[in-house]
């Protein structure tokens, strides 16, 4: 502090000597020196600010546009289709009609007409034979007895005896059906069957059937079920 203070008379006696001279000599050229600004002690200083202490702009953050989530398409399910059942097969080719349950399965005999013909069925665990002919005064009788003996000469090995008779309603029409059996050689019974005649007066044509197989009541059934579906068109 008293070295400032001396700094300070030093320089405020400078300043008084030459203001002094200067007034002496008001003629002469000798210029006087410019004067040098003594800067004030007790100014504030101020202190240059580092370039890294400026507070730069932080940038604004951009906004992420949120994804829209996509709807995804529901998909339509798609109908299954439904099995549309066949209809039962039918026999109807040679002026009569015969309704057949599903897995019938029926052979024809070449040379079948609608006068005459023979056709074959396999039909759940039973054998059908139906034949036609030209009535021509043919009795349901003759025709029985006749199927009855053909059978019995196509297999010699079994005895077959007749066991029922009655009476056999086709439709409108009225027929006859026996009951029979086969027995082989040890005396076993081995099968039997119901052998079936009826006309079909209109049409004037004969009608013989004959149902085969190991059941007896399957057997019935079957009859009834065919004889049932028959329609003398």
């Amino acid at each position: 502090m008293v070295l400032l203070n001396k700094m300070r008379a030093i320089a405020f006696v400078t300043v008084v000597v030459v203001l002094t001279l200067t007034a002496c000599g008001g003629g002469s050229d000798v210029s006087s020196p410019a004067s040098t600004a003594v800067p004030d002690a007790s100014a504030p200083v101020t202190t240059p600010v580092p370039p890294t202490a400026i507070a730069m702009p932080t940038a604004a953050p951009t906004a992420v546009p949120t994804a829209v989530p996509t709807t995804m398409p529901t998909a339509v399910p798609t109908a299954v289709p439904t099995a549309t059942p066949e209809p039962p097969p039918v026999l109807d080719a040679f002026g009569f009609v015969l309704g057949l349950d599903r897995g019938a399965y029926v052979t024809n005999i070449p040379g079948n007409t609608d006068t005459q013909g023979m056709v074959q069925l396999e039909y759940s665990g039973v054998n059908v034979i139906l034949s036609w002919v030209p009535e021509n005064g043919s009795t349901i009788e003759g025709l029985v007895s006749g199927t009855f003996g053909t059978l019995q000469s196509n297999q010699p090995d079994l005895t077959f005896d007749t066991v029922s008779e009655s009476t056999l309603k086709v439709g409108l029409e009225v027929g006859t059906v026996v009951g029979f059996k086969s027995v082989d050689g040890s005396g076993d019974v081995v099968g039997g069957g119901l052998i079936g005649a009826w006309n079909c007066v209109d049409q004037e044509t004969s009608f013989t059937i004959m149902v085969i197989g190991q059941d007896a009541s399957v057997v019935q059934l079957r009859l009834n079920r065919l004889i049932d579906n028959f329609d003398c068109a």
